[in-house]
């Protein structure tokens, strides 16, 4: 009697083991692809609900929340500069809850009569809400982090219609000789009451090459 129940018993346990082994795992999923896109779809959130102008900025709808444009500014000693703009919602500004001023930012492109291309950084404040047209916008370009010479220029304007048109009021000055040349940041003297002004299109950073002129062809 003894060895039936003990033969029951093995025969069980055999039983209950095949059945562990059998058994598939159970896949555990840690849900982060989803966790990356809502915390990507809540950060554009937040951004439009700060910078709605960010939907419609040159008289155009933007949709992908940035603008790029190519221009001529021309000082009064003479000298012209090719120039190129992308601009785009400062995302800092937004993660803090607007702390600082600054709500823009992007690149920029400054080519010189010699045919010297500067790449440079932007920084700057958009003072609109729904829409930009005919909004002061101020922009601060400033030579990338170990550039040489160090070149500073701040633009002042306002997007009319689809220019963007701009007025140095001055600081073109400070890093640029008379003939347009780059200096370097307060290096050597400035032209006295000079000021440089122009307007950018809409267009893409290829069309700099053309408002350029040939010898800066090379150095896009």
């Amino acid at each position: 009697m003894s060895g039936t129940l003990a033969g029951r018993g093995a025969t069980s346990e055999i039983s209950q083991d095949s059945s562990a082994a059998g058994a598939k795992p159970r896949k555990l999923g840690c849900g982060c692809l989803g966790s990356v896109s809502f915390a990507i779809v809540l950060a554009v959130a937040v951004l439009l609900l700060l910078n709605p102008w960010s939907l419609h900025m040159g008289g155009r709808w933007t949709p992908a929340l940035t603008w790029h444009g190519v221009g001529k500014l021309r000082s009064t000693t003479g000298a012209s500069y090719g120039l190129f703009l992308e601009l785009y919602p400062h995302l800092e500004s937004s993660r803090r809850g607007r702390t600082s001023r600054k709500n823009l930012e992007g690149t920029a492109k400054i080519c010189t009569p010699q045919g010297e291309v500067y790449a440079m950084t932007v920084d700057g404040y958009l003072s609109a809400w729904l829409d930009a047209d005919q909004k002061p916008i101020t922009l601060y370009l400033r030579s990338r982090k170990d550039a040489e010479p160090k070149l500073r220029a701040d633009l002042y304007g306002s997007w009319q219609g689809e220019e963007l048109t701009l007025d140095d009021k001055g600081s073109m000055a400070m890093s640029f000789a008379v003939d347009g040349n780059a200096k370097g940041y307060l290096t050597g003297t400035n032209a006295p009451t000079e000021d440089t002004t122009g307007r950018l299109h809409y267009a893409t950073e290829s069309e700099l090459a053309s408002v350029c002129g040939g010898k800066a062809k090379s150095s896009f």
